[in-house]
């Protein structure tokens, strides 16, 4: 926490960016037109909202009780988890932007680590938009802030999912001092995990002969943490507010496996067993500040500002032996990752008579990016073009937007902007420095029409133009080697090493979205609804045999390159409808809430990259459909019980002309019962993946002559079972 602590002391007041006046200090975004008067819940919110969004607030995180984000997202329609990394319109790697209070999250952060206990609301909005841009659309997490009323919390949660019990412990304190209120939240936690893969790899060498292996691996994860939250909200005067945002976050692992080589044809390895070990270390520390000025005459004025630093850390130890026990590697390795973040911001609000406002802002960011690898084989310090030597990493991104709300009648709304951005790109490594600029107009238009007086039925459309700047990592010219094979020898294009591509360019969207939707009291909505993304510029992984520096015969290498133009659409439909409890409404304090929530969600994809002729050329990771099913049932306050089963089919996506992936069905249920014991508190029985299905994947790049070198992999599924218990007081 060294590098957590020094920041805190230099920490500046932040406040999260959110699109409804929930507080008087809270921020109205440019993302809606608000015409109608304040929002009272989230319901509201989506239903007058211009563009498509959802919002999951405090009560639905506290109904569910759920210890990670993640579990929370996997419920709200048109959001698809792979592995640790959520996905709006079943595209990932980008495309879903991912910001804390408004800002980008930063490198290497996990949402995993992230405690709901600490989120004051989730914001999930689907499409571009000129505040936040966004190919496929956002997803805001913003941070607790000050309750109106002094309020202590204690949370604890103890569970199983592989290998050992984890648990975590959340305290928060809240309050208001005159014109001071405050927030202090903090969270410990621990996890554990374990694995077992089996895979088959199917190979040949530079002479050609083929080798067919099975390797059985056995991982295993342990690790704990601890988050820190404060906040704090001064009002200064009737038009004047000022709040304060910090993120400390802190967490160590350890981690361990073995694995066991068994050859099936050929010759056999050299390495038939290994054993590794690893720890690694990360931190955190964010401090953010929002000045808000409203004016007499209706117009609104926010600044802010935001300093980030993280640093993370690792060493690796793997020992290798051949037939009889013989040592045959001996491996050491460590990394060093640092990060650090300056931006700062503002948004304008100007009324314009009863019907028009017009608002703009700017963003500023500069990011730098730090990090050094060192390995040592058989005692021998390996000194390459990669190895022992600094590589660097500078961005900054320019934006400036403005945008034009005009609400005519309490039926129409429409909001026409134009968003200016702009990246300059350094990298600092062998071999040299390489430097790129790009500069974009992005206009984005949005419709909302109520087909009803009372807004409860609405029809939405929206054009709009997008860019994804390509990550930092994606940038590095850094040549990483693959451990399977030695650097003397050619690897086989199932084990490729990797490397950066400094010339990448963004890639630029163009979308249309289409929606209608039907709200219902009680939080019951119905919707269905289209979109359509031209991509150009598609980023992708190519490998190809390539001579490098770092070894003395070809290797071959997967470097991402802008390979050509894609277009992916689909159709989302939504139905959540809530049937209360006959003869319960109104008899006790929180009966009118008993009942039955039925909620469900269907998303087709379809995606073609042009370069390539396939039927399966879709892009990486997004399914043909996905499929969510849910209910909970309330007796009363704090009384419940409920299960969501999702299922995503199978499928195979074509990544170049000679790469193809191949991943299996996955069905996951999660399942919760929660009972609130009068004077002590609300405990909660939960599990997730409960089915633990076997996770199988396939990959397979095929040769000139038709031979295709694969790797098959199984894993086991695992199971989470977890008990909480919270309490206020």
């Amino acid at each position: 926490m060294r590098l957590a602590a020094a920041l805190a002391l230099v920490a500046l007041p932040a406040q999260a960016q959110q699109p409804a006046p929930a507080a008087p200090a809270a921020s109205a975004p440019s993302t809606s037109v608000t015409v109608q008067g304040r929002r009272d819940n989230e319901a509201d919110e989506r239903r007058h909202s211009v563009v498509g969004l959802t919002v999951v607030g405090r009560d639905e995180l506290d109904a569910h009780g759920d210890i990670s984000v993640l579990d929370v997202l996997a419920r709200v329609a048109g959001i698809d988890i792979d592995g640790d990394m959520p996905r709006l319109r079943g595209l990932g790697g980008g495309y879903t932007q991912i910001l804390l209070n408004g800002e980008p999250a930063p490198p290497g952060f996990s949402m995993d680590m992230l405690a709901p206990a600490d989120i004051e609301r989730i914001e999930v909005i689907k499409g571009p938009t000129a505040e936040f841009g966004g190919v496929a659309g956002t997803i805001n997490i913003i941070l607790r802030r000050a309750p109106r009323l002094k309020q202590t919390e204690l949370r604890q949660s103890l569970g199983y999912r592989a290998v050992a019990p984890q648990g975590s412990t959340s305290v928060s304190h809240g309050d208001r001092v005159g014109a001071l209120g405050f927030h202090l939240p903090i969270t410990l936690f621990t996890w554990a995990n374990g694995q077992q893969v089996t895979s088959e790899r199917d190979s040949r060498d530079a002479a050609g002969t083929r080798s067919l292996r099975r390797t059985e691996q056995q991982d295993r994860w342990l690790g704990g943490g601890v988050q820190f939250s404060p906040r704090l909200d001064w009002t200064l005067s009737e038009r004047d507010a000022l709040q304060w945002q910090v993120l400390l976050q802190a967490h160590r692992s350890r981690n361990a496996g073995e694995r066991e080589t068994v050859p099936l044809a050929g010759p056999a390895p050299s390495t038939l067993q290994s054993a590794y070990r690893s720890r690694g270390e990360w931190e955190l520390a964010r401090s953010q500040w929002q000045w808000v000025h409203k004016a007499a005459s209706g117009a609104r004025l926010e600044l802010k500002a935001a300093l980030q630093q993280s640093l993370a850390t690792g060493q690796s130890r793997s020992v290798g032996q051949g037939a009889g026990g013989v040592l045959t590697t001996a491996r050491e390795s460590g990394h060093r990752q640092e990060g650090r973040q300056l931006s700062q911001g503002g948004r304008v609000r100007l009324p314009a008579g009863e019907h028009r406002t017009w608002s703009g802002g700017w963003d500023v960011e500069h990011r730098e990016h730090d990090e050094q690898r060192e390995l040592v084989e058989n005692g021998v310090p390996q000194r390459t073009g990669s190895l022992g030597v600094p590589f660097a990493g500078r961005t900054q991104r320019g934006v400036v937007f403005v945008q034009h709300e005009w609400a005519p009648s309490p039926r129409w709304s429409l909001s026409t902007a134009l968003r200016g951005e702009q990246w300059a790109f350094e990298t600092a490594g062998p071999p040299g420095i390489e430097r790129h600029r790009y500069a974009a107009l992005l206009p984005v238009l949005h419709l909302r029409h109520a087909l009803d007086d009372a807004g409860r039925e609405v029809l939405r459309a929206s054009v709009s133009v997008s860019q994804r700047a390509p990550d930092i990592g994606l940038l590095l010219p850094r040549y990483s080697l693959d451990g399977t094979y030695p650097r003397e020898e050619t690897n086989t294009p199932i084990t490729p090493d990797t490397a950066g591509n400094p010339a990448l360019a963004p890639e630029r969207a163009r979308g249309i979205e289409l929606a209608w939707e039907r709200s219902a009291p009680g939080g019951g909505v119905l919707s269905a609804g289209f979109f359509q993304r031209e991509v150009q510029g598609l980023i992708r992984r190519r490998i190809a045999l390539e001579v490098v520096s770092e070894a003395p015969v070809p290797r071959w290498v997967s470097r991402p390159v802008n390979l050509g133009r894609a277009h992916s659409s689909g159709l989302e439909f939504e139905w959540r409808h809530r049937v209360p409890e006959a003869g319960r409404a109104g008899t006790a304090p929180g009966a009118a809430r008993a009942g039955v929530t039925w909620r469900s969600a269907l998303s087709l994809y379809r995606s073609r990259v042009e370069q390539i002729d396939d039927p399966d050329a879709r892009l990486e990771g997004q399914p043909p459909w996905r499929l969510t099913l849910g209910a909970e049932r309330q007796w009363a306050a704090g009384h419940g019980a409920g299960a969501t089963l999702l299922h995503t089919p199978g499928f195979s996506t074509q990544q170049s002309d000679r790469q193809r992936l191949w991943r299996s069905t996955q069905t996951r249920l999660d399942a919760f019962v929660s009972w609130r014991q009068a004077g002590v508190g609300q405990w909660r029985l939960a599990v997730v993946n409960a089915l633990a299905p076997v996770q199988r994947s396939r990959s397979a790049v095929t040769d000139l002559d038709g031979f295709d070198a694969s790797a098959a992999t199984q894993r086991d599924g695992v199971a989470q079972w977890t008990a909480s218990f919270v309490t206020r007081f």
